[in-house]
């Protein structure tokens, strides 16, 4: 099934327990595929992992269990980080060097090789012990899932997470209006990559008013994500050996695509998240009710 709570569940915390049990098992699913490249599997191993942790912070204040299957899952999570790390930067780059003058293409080269080194180094550094460990805590936390005791019955379950995951949104962005620092805005993006699985689970509430909703955070994840991306891809720029005029270009470049990524989130953003958590709970807890009598 789909990440999202279905009329076929048989209550709201049957419905949490499925769609966290779906990801885990689709996870291990995809280690014992061979088809897929290394990159791509950690990738996804990733993902699922944060749409897991996006739905039990759906359900944080009413889940006496989230402290320990929230740290299990961050932890494997970060195990395996390291092994994508490489290729992101590497992509990158590439962004960067769609929009560099020829002058810089010395440098990029240089900046190709040294990634590729590390990327290298880093398959040879424990990527298979840190699959393994990351197997092994999927693995417990599923065993645990049909054991999860979540208080609460049908959108009551829910709504004080979608509230303070909807608050927090809000607030992290208005810390990075005032301090547009990396780290801010990092945290400014995993709020709102929250609420992004949060509202994807609620799509079938009315699919044709959510999912806009849905699009647009995840553009504004998309588009901080990106800008993380770069802010990590200035630091590796600061400790190779470049000449200064071609430190210069690139830095400049990548800055000038961070300032372009902060104006369109918080252009998104502003609309997305104008008025309160209460209108938000009224307004789609009456399409709760709605979708819920046409079972």
């Amino acid at each position: 099934m789909a990440y999202a709570f279905d009329l076929a569940d048989l209550d709201t915390a049957a419905a949490v327990r499925r769609i966290a049990a779906e990801e885990l098992t689709a996870a291990l699913s995809e280690m014992d595929d061979p088809a897929i490249p290394e990159a791509k599997l950690v990738h996804g191993l990733r993902k699922h992992v944060k749409m897991i942790r996006g739905l039990i912070r759906l359900v944080r204040p009413n889940f006496p269990g989230y402290d320990l299957e929230n740290a299990t899952l961050r932890d494997a999570a970060r195990g395996i980080s390291g092994l994508r790390d490489a290729e992101v930067l590497r992509a990158t780059l590439e962004r960067i060097a769609a929009k560099a003058p020829p002058e810089a293409t010395g440098a990029l080269d240089h900046l190709r090789a040294a990634l590729e080194s590390h990327q290298e180094d880093t398959r040879e550094g424990g990527a298979a012990e840190a699959l393994a460990a990351f197997r092994l805590a999927v693995q417990e936390s599923l065993l645990r899932v049909p054991d999860w005791k979540l208080r609460g019955k049908a959108l009551n379950l829910l709504e004080d997470g979608l509230a303070t995951t909807w608050e927090k949104a809000k607030k992290r962005q208005k810390q990075a209006l005032r301090d547009p620092g990396t780290d801010t805005i990092h945290d400014w993006r995993k709020r709102v990559k929250d609420h992004w699985y949060q509202s994807r689970l609620l799509i079938p509430i009315w699919p044709e008013m959510m999912q806009p909703h849905v699009d647009t955070a995840d553009d504004i994840g998309e588009w901080l994500g990106e800008h993380h991306d770069i802010a990590v891809f200035l630091e590796r720029l600061d400790s190779e050996a470049l000449s200064t005029s071609d430190h210069n270009t690139l830095s400049g470049l990548a800055r000038k695509r961070q300032e372009k990524l902060e104006k369109k989130a918080h252009a998104a953003a502003t609309r997305l998240f104008a008025g309160s958590d209460r209108a938000l709970l009224d307004r789609w807890g009456s399409w709760w009710t709605v979708w819920q009598a046409g079972r």
